[in-house]
Formats: C-alpha cells, sequence, structure tokens
C-alpha cells in the first residue's frame, strides 16, 4: 500500500513540477524585470535586480533552479553564481528560441536529470532575446516524496495506537449496554425477536416515552394497513384514537378500548414499559375483533350445513320406513309405486341441475337444499329457464356456499310454516353479469326493516345467535365486486349480480 503511495504521488508531484514550472517560465517572460536584465546584462544594477527576482521567485515555488539565457545561449541568470556571464549552446531550449514554444520535458541539461519548464522573452518588438528555464530535480522530488511517506507512517502509527486505546474503552462501554453479550448471541438474539413478532397473531407496537414508534410487527401493519415506513413516526399519527387515552394516563396505567379501523373491528390495550422502576414508553396490542367474528359466522355456516346433511338423512329415513311397511304389509305394487314417483321427481330434477347447471359447486349446493326442503315439507323449485356454467375462478367453494346457502335457508325458514310454502331458485349468466335470484312466497320484507337485514346481528327471528347469514351475504358480494337487489311487500325476492371479470368495479348498494 505504502510503495502505491509513493508511486502515485511521485507521478502528482512531477505533473505539478510541470504545470507550476510551465506557469511560471510564462510568468517570468513578460515580467519587464526580466526583459530589461536581458537586454542590460552588463549593468550590474540590471543583473542584481535580474537575480533577485528569479531567486524570490524559486522559493515561492520551491523550485530547484530558475535560470535566465539570452539568445545566444549567455547565462544571465542561475542559482549557480560561477556560470552566470558563460555560455551554452541551446540543446532542450533550441523549440523556445527557434519556435517561440512554451513547453515542459525531462532535461540533463542545466544541472541534473530535471522536469524543467521553459518559455521564450520578447522585447517590446516581439523579438525572442532569452528563455526563461524553472526545473525540479527529481532526486528533490523524491525527497519530498520520501518525506510524506515517512510523516504519513508515524501519524498511522499514532492513529492506530490512539484507535486502539479508543477501541478499548469502546469496547467495555458496548458491552456493558450490551449485557455482556457478544455479537453473534445480539444477532441471534434479534433474529429470534424479529421472528417471534412475526409469528404473532396480535398485533404489537412499542412506543418510547415520546410516542415514537420503535417497534410494529406484521400483524399490527396488517391490521392498520400501514408500512415499515411508519417505524419512526409518531404514534399518533397511525393511532389517532389513541393520543387522549396515552395523555390522560401518562403511560403510567394499563387501559383498554374498543375503536374501528378499515371496517374493522379492533380491541387496542396500551401497558406501560418500564425498565428499572422508570416509564420508557408502552406496549401496545390489537386483536381484530372482526377476524374472531369472522371465524364464528363460518363455524355457524358449518353447523347449518351440517343440519342440512341431517335433514336429507332424515328425510331419506323416513321415505325408507315408508317402503319397509309396505313391503312388511304385502304392498308390493304401492311399493313399487313410491319408488317410482320418487326416482321419477329426482330424476327430472336432477338431470334438470345436471345438464344446466354445470359447475359443480352450486350443483352440490342445490342437491343439497333439495333434500332440506322436502325435509321441511317446501316446495323447493329450480326455474326451467336457468342456467349456469362453470363459475369463473375468482369465485370461490366458500363464498358460492354462503351466498346461496344462506338465501335459500332463510326463504326455507320463511315459508316452513305455510301449508303453501314455496321457494324459487333462478340463475342466468348471459352478459357480463351472474344473476342468481332467490324468491319465496312468504310475508315479504317491510319499509322498516330493510335498512338494518344486513346488519351483523340483526334478525327479525327471537333465537340466539342469529342475524349474520344476510350479514355474511352482504360482505361476499361485496368482496366479489357486485351488488345485492331486494324487493319490497309480500313474497321476498334477493337478487344477486356478480361480475364475470373481477378487475370490474364494486356496485353501490340499491
Amino acid at each position: 500500500m505504502s510503495s502505491m503511495f509513493m508511486v502515485l504521488d511521485y507521478n502528482n508531484l512531477i505533473d505539478r513540477s510541470k504545470s507550476v514550472g510551465l506557469q511560471t517560465a510564462k510568468m517570468l517572460s513578460y515580467m519587464d524585470t526580466i526583459n530589461e536584465g536581458v537586454l542590460n546584462g552588463n549593468d550590474p544594477v540590471r543583473a542584481a535586480e535580474l537575480q533577485a527576482t528569479i531567486n524570490y521567485y524559486e522559493g515561492q515555488i520551491d523550485a530547484t533552479f530558475i535560470v535566465i539565457h539570452s539568445k545566444d545561449g549567455v547565462i544571465m541568470a542561475s542559482p549557480q553564481t560561477e556560470k552566470i556571464g558563460k555560455t551554452e549552446p541551446y540543446k532542450d531550449g533550441f523549440k523556445a528560441v527557434v519556435f517561440g514554444a512554451n513547453y515542459s520535458m525531462v532535461s540533463n541539461e542545466i544541472i541534473g536529470p530535471s522536469v524543467v519548464s521553459k518559455a521564450p522573452i520578447y522585447d517590446d518588438h516581439k523579438q525572442i532575446i532569452g528563455v526563461v528555464t524553472v526545473g525540479y530535480l527529481f532526486s528533490d522530488l523524491r525527497d519530498i516524496v520520501y518525506q510524506r511517506v515517512i510523516n504519513l507512517f508515524y501519524f498511522s502509527l499514532f492513529v492506530l495506537a490512539l484507535g486502539v486505546v479508543l477501541s478499548l474503552f469502546l469496547a467495555r462501554s458496548i458491552r456493558k449496554d450490551t449485557f455482556g453479550l457478544e455479537p453473534q448471541d445480539i444477532a441471534n438474539f434479534y433474529m429470534e425477536r424479529k421472528a417471534i413478532l412475526a409469528s404473532i397473531d396480535e398485533g404489537i407496537i412499542a412506543i418510547d416515552r415520546t410516542g415514537k414508534v420503535t417497534i410494529i410487527n406484521t400483524a399490527a401493519r396488517r391490521i392498520l394497513n400501514v408500512t415499515e415506513d411508519s417505524k419512526g413516526q409518531q404514534i399518533n399519527k397511525i393511532l389517532p384514537e389513541l393520543l387522549n387515552p396515552l395523555s390522560d394516563c401518562h403511560l403510567a396505567q394499563p387501559h383498554m378500548y374498543e375503536m374501528n379501523r378499515n371496517n374493522r373491528k379492533v380491541i387496542v390495550q396500551t401497558m406501560p414499559l418500564k425498565l428499572e422502576g422508570v416509564e420508557k414508553g408502552a406496549v401496545i396490542t390489537l386483536r381484530d375483533k372482526t377476524e374472531i367474528m369472522e371465524v364464528v359466522n363460518t363455524l355457524y355456516e358449518v353447523q347449518k350445513y351440517s343440519d342440512d346433511l341431517r335433514a336429507q338423512t332424515h328425510e331419506f329415513t323416513n321415505k325408507l320406513y315408508l317402503l319397509s311397511g309396505l313391503l312388511q304389509l304385502g304392498k308390493y305394487e304401492e311399493a313399487v309405486q313410491a319408488i317410482q314417483s320418487e326416482m321419477d321427481m329426482n330424476d327430472q330434477t336432477s338431470q334438470f341441475i345436471l345438464e344446466n347447471i354445470l359447475d359443480t359447486n352450486v350443483q352440490a349446493i342445490l342437491f343439497g337444499k333439495i333434500g332440506k326442503a322436502s325435509e321441511m315439507k317446501v316446495d323447493f323449485q329450480i326455474d326451467t329457464n336457468s342456467s349456469l356454467e362453470q363459475l369463473p375462478d375468482f369465485i370461490s367453494t366458500g363464498s358460492i356456499a354462503i351466498v346461496l346457502g344462506n338465501l335459500i335457508d332463510n326463504a326455507l325458514e320463511e315459508v316452513s310454516e305455510q301449508a303453501d310454502g314455496c321457494v324459487t331458485f333462478f340463475t342466468l349468466d348471459i352478459g357480463d353479469d351472474i344473476i342468481i335470484e332467490v324468491s319465496d312466497n312468504g310475508k315479504g320484507i317491510s319499509s322498516d326493516v330493510f335498512e338494518h337485514i344486513f346488519s351483523q346481528g340483526y334478525s327479525t327471528k327471537k333465537q340466539a345467535n342469529r342475524g349474520f347469514g344476510l350479514a355474511n351475504v352482504k360482505r361476499v358480494i361485496d368482496e366479489l365486486g357486485g351488488h345485492i337487489q331486494v324487493s319490497l311487500g309480500e313474497g321476498a325476492v334477493f337478487t344477486i349480480y356478480i361480475p364475470k371479470q373481477r378487475n370490474k368495479g364494486a356496485h353501490q348498494d340499491d
């Protein structure tokens, strides 16, 4: 490294010597003192002024020598005073005398191997009367570089020694601040903490006493819909609802409350953070209450489908009991007629569904609801004008099950106590939208109930754990970008429009 530094510094010094030397030579060639000294070389006063001038500028630019020659090669001024007045033939300086050129070169002509710069001297008639030569000996340049390397070496030793002493004090201070943990231990601790925070479903935010966010995990960013850049921001920018509770308790007491964020209910809890009895900030935990409610709703849907399967099983069991009784009584023809009637009815319905409703998920739902309707003694009809191709991929099995299951179940329950209860299902996918319609001949929906039917927890029935079905339907339809139309008056009609393209914008509810 030091050798490279010496080479680079030496080359830079040579280039600098050429540049400074050439500028100085040009400047001196235009000075009146130099001009008059060359023209009046025999005048002792002029000669003394000429010699004083070159001595001064030698010191100013740290040059080894400045020599003034006349056009005939007579040395008019030189640091080697014994050579003044002697004649030296031009060799390296002929370009300046003959052509009037300003240039730098390497020469051995004057004192020894040197970097020299030459410039012609002109009289008032623009005639060349002499040459200025500014030179730097290579040996002097090498001495300068060597001295710089020595100084740099001693300075480096001093910096190294100072760095060792300071690093010892710094290491002692760092070990004290890190409780004696090694860097590998700290890295492992950081990675473990990061992995733990990322794996926790609850949102966690840590803040200091000034309210600045120091930690925010993945769950918190997801719940609050913020980015990684929120770290370092003030908590009141992320959770403006939290500002008053924190200022009221001054981070000293736990606090819990519920807020709405991004159409979701979130339970927020603040806990003071203390270190050795000193308050350092607070830890905020976030729990998504909406997710819990979604789990409850999903379990409710599963329970309903389980009830449907039990109803279908019960219905077929009753029919088997009927057949068993007819056979035991020897009513073979009646038994055959009952079987044939059931087969005809099932074959017609099944054949229509299989030929016109091509989506297997919708087929399965309809077959299940037919059994449930039979158990409830409700006439469940599928409009013969219905037709449906395979549903787009973005409409999942769970989504279509929630929509059809809740609408048909609500209609079946509505007319289950009527002697002539009837529910009709219709679907069509011609055009840009998939149309699904479920209607019944029940009491219908009154205007005072209409505003609340899609609210979670609202139900016209008195049983517990009701009021989730239509709310789930509304949520799924909004996620799919569709909308719902509901008729008022006698006989409820729910009509759903779902766009076939997912990028199609969400509609407004009618």
